[in-house]
């Protein structure tokens, strides 16, 4: 188990050292990015070959790293400097200390991981209220990580408790989430996501075996309140960062709806998370390529861009169409699991409404985010320039990993 565990973390600094050392020596970007991309490749081969971790864990290390590369990939020296790169893997090496390491280690990872995310907000983020309920959150979830590691189990489920509704947010805990999302620079964005969402599937399946009966039945209210708020925000919402924020905090609030009434939350839940990561984590790096070509950011701006850009429409028309169907994934995942099912009790009641929130409201959010970017008039002043062969892969590989999630896994 020693053994395990001192390979685990040692995986987990190879991109962490690669990242710093970007910093450190300033390595041009092309060079960190093949170092990056040959370190990630390594990692993942040793995951899955030489690590034995459950696997739940190893599923989510692997979502991780798939994110980190197809980051990568889509990037080129003229696009990024070597700071995007050194943050990309900065990021990850930190999130797979806290996905792998065990006990105290992993905990000090999540400290780091949450102590540099903070530092992002506080250099990108405005000045604001917000900002500063953003970065109190930051600490005291760092107070609670250091507490789970070394407190009572009463402690442990309470600090477990409060970084799961941090890192697979519910309202009012969704503002670093939120903050992240809308901050990070290009790319990073899409990483962020995925990231975040993957520790929160960690944390919760850390504690779901501990959570009683009751709790699970007012999270499951806090949860729907989270799927109104959250469709609603997306609906209004014409940020592009901010939509897609929106969109997946509605999608989580799924997660936490669900787990009073399907057993064996590692089957259905981590597959429904990573799935929805990849899915929304596509649509921003999508919209990550048209913001770094012409800077936009509010949809609607950019109408028509399926028939200049027809692979952008292409993964735009496969990204959301997976999207209208991700809530009925847990649904199915969690049915085949029951031996018997409710219909009639407030259990049911409570969980079709979130899925009416979710569901219906994705459905019109997506579909007119869909109709304002991909369809309509393109615009004659606009020099469109499609995807290149990278970008265009990138956002497949994640299509393909969400529907080998959603469906197979």
């Amino acid at each position: 188990m020693e053994n395990q565990n001192f390979l685990s973390i040692s995986l987990a600094l190879i991109p962490f050292f690669i990242g710093v050392a970007g910093v450190l020596a300033k390595i041009s970007f092309s060079n960190l990015k093949t170092l990056s991309l040959g370190a990630i490749s390594i990692v993942g081969v040793f995951l899955v070959i030489f690590v034995d971790i459950n696997p739940p864990t190893n599923f989510l290390a692997c979502a991780v790293l798939i994110a980190g590369f197809c980051v990568l990939i889509s990037q080129d020296r003229s696009q990024q400097t070597s700071e995007f790169g050194s943050s990309s893997m900065i990021t990850l090496g930190l999130t797979l200390g806290t996905l792998l390491g065990q006990g105290f280690v992993g905990r000090f990872f999540l400290c780091l991981f949450l102590g540099y995310a903070a530092f992002s907000i506080a250099q990108e983020m405005r000045r604001s209220f917000r900002k500063t309920l953003t970065l109190i959150h930051f600490l005291f979830a760092i107070v609670l990580s250091l507490s789970s590691a070394m407190g009572s189990d009463s402690v442990k489920l309470l600090s477990g408790f409060f970084l799961a509704v941090t890192f697979l947010p519910l309202v009012p805990f969704h503002l670093p989430f939120v903050g992240m999302v809308e901050n990070a620079k290009g790319a990073l964005s899409s990483l962020w996501m995925v990231v975040w969402l993957a520790i929160g599937l960690a944390e919760l399946n850390l504690i779901y075996p501990s959570l009683a009966t009751d709790s699970l039945f007012y999270v499951g209210f806090l949860a729907l309140i989270t799927a109104f708020y959250a469709a609603m925000a997306a609906l209004g919402q014409k940020k592009a960062n901010l939509f897609i924020a929106a969109a997946t905090v509605a999608h989580v609030s799924v997660i936490w709806g669900l787990l009073n009434i399907f057993p064996n939350f590692p089957k259905w839940g981590i597959a429904f998370g990573v799935a929805v990561a990849f899915i929304l984590g596509g649509i921003n790096l999508a919209f990550s390529f048209v913001r770094m070509r012409y800077g936009w950011q509010s949809i609607g701006k950019l109408p028509g861009l399926a028939t200049p850009m027809p692979r952008f429409g292409t993964v735009m028309v496969l990204l959301v169409g997976l999207a209208l169907f991700l809530p009925m994934v847990p649904t199915f995942t969690g049915l085949s699991g029951m031996p018997t099912i409710e219909t009639v009790d407030i259990n049911f009641i409570k969980i079709f409404l979130i899925f009416l929130a979710v569901w219906l409201g994705g459905g019109w959010f997506f579909m007119q985010m869909l109709h304002q970017t991909a369809f309509g008039e393109t615009r004659t002043d606009v020099p469109y320039s499609d995807l290149r062969l990278t970008e265009f892969t990138a956002v497949i590989i994640l299509i393909l990993g969400a529907g080998y999630s959603g469906i197979l896994y």
